[in-house]
């Protein structure tokens, strides 16, 4: 059958006239064409955080940064910016809430009242399984706290929570002294972070303190602080080895820090892209990046000995002497929360029982 043309048929440049298959064809290929353009655009989000680069959460942020570009044909791209460049520690979340950047990883204590229910996974002990000293990894306790990802979703409005790490080893750093119950800390100065530590540091005898990260090896060598709550990591990154000389590895409570994003950003993002953002982060992504900080853990251990500080582990009656004066700060935490209108009590309950399952 031949392809005729009408009169009416298009023509091209060089006159001949395009039978209406072909235009049809040519139709086609030209919406292929601009549809594979549209797919292809490329999304750039800016990650900021307030720690130093040589930090472990820094290298996973590369990491998942070549992750994402690899796993989205070059369509995903993060550009990170460490050590507060973007803002100081205590406007991270903001800085992801209100789109200045699209992404933050911040520390909740640093903002007090501000997440009343993640707050809760911050009281005295709640990552210790009933009857154990010893607290859950950081690799467990993170993913508890993210599998509850969806009740901390109000407190974190404005943002869409990707995971949660706890790090439920917070011991008690000091310069000069040696410590191995509350009464050794009568008169000291300690640093905290955040109003639970602080607490805490009241109920062992001592004075809490407000001192930067980045200032702490300086406050410390200078006397303006006798110790502080921290963890072998930390100190590693933050360059502690000559400020610190006695550690009492106490694993009181847990600090918590969040990954979040924008969540007009996130809602703006094409579906393949939203996927492979949740796809690398979530519960299984929060108990990975947890057992990161436990091999840095590990690491900052080392560290601190090869520094020559004393590392002290306290017998089962040493603990129970710090272990004491502070649990009446759970039911306190707890009714101070609900006092507010949140609902403390079954969100505590629900994390007591994944700790306990937790494995």
């Amino acid at each position: 059958m031949n392809h005729t043309t009408s009169p009416s048929a298009p023509r091209l440049a060089n006159g001949a006239r395009v039978t209406k298959r072909a235009f049809l064809a040519l139709g086609v290929c030209l919406a292929a064409a601009s549809f594979g353009a549209a797919s292809a655009e490329t999304y750039e989000l800016k990650v900021s955080h307030y720690l130093p680069p040589n930090h472990t959460m820094h290298k996973e942020l590369e990491r998942w940064a070549a992750d994402l570009d690899k796993k989205s044909g070059g369509r995903l791209k993060l550009s990170i910016f460490p050590s507060g460049q973007m803002g100081p520690v205590t406007r991270q979340f903001d800085l992801a809430r209100t789109g200045v950047a699209d992404i933050s990883f911040f520390l909740h204590g640093v903002m007090p009242g501000r997440f009343p229910l993640t707050e809760l996974t911050q009281v005295p002990y709640a990552f210790n399984p009933d009857g154990q000293n010893k607290p859950l990894s950081v690799a467990q306790a993170s993913a508890v706290v993210t599998s509850m990802a969806g009740r901390l979703a109000k407190e974190h409005e404005g943002t869409r929570v990707l995971y949660v790490i706890g790090q439920a080893n917070i011991g008690l750093f000091f310069n000069k002294s040696t410590v191995r119950k509350p009464e050794d800390m009568k008169g000291m100065r300690i640093r905290h972070n955040g109003p639970l530590a602080s607490k805490m540091i009241n109920a062992w005898g001592a004075t809490p303190a407000a001192v930067a990260p980045v200032e702490l090896a300086d406050a410390l060598e200078k006397g303006v602080i006798d110790g502080m709550t921290f963890n072998y990591e930390a100190a590693q990154s933050f360059q502690m080895g000559s400020a610190v000389k006695h550690v009492t590895a106490i694993n009181a409570y847990a600090a918590t820090f969040g990954l979040v994003m924008n969540g007009k950003k996130y809602d703006a993002l094409p579906a393949d892209l939203r996927k492979l953002i949740d796809d690398t982060t979530g519960v299984e992504g929060a108990r990975r990046v947890g057992a990161l900080y436990d091999a840095s853990e590990a690491a900052g251990r080392l560290y601190m000995l090869e520094n020559k500080a004393e590392l002290i582990e306290p017998t089962a009656e040493e603990a129970m002497a710090f272990r004491k004066p502070v649990m009446p700060l759970v039911d306190e935490t707890i009714k101070a929360t609900e006092d507010k209108g949140w609902a403390a009590r079954p969100f505590y309950t629900e994390l007591r029982t994944r700790v306990n399952a937790a494995k």
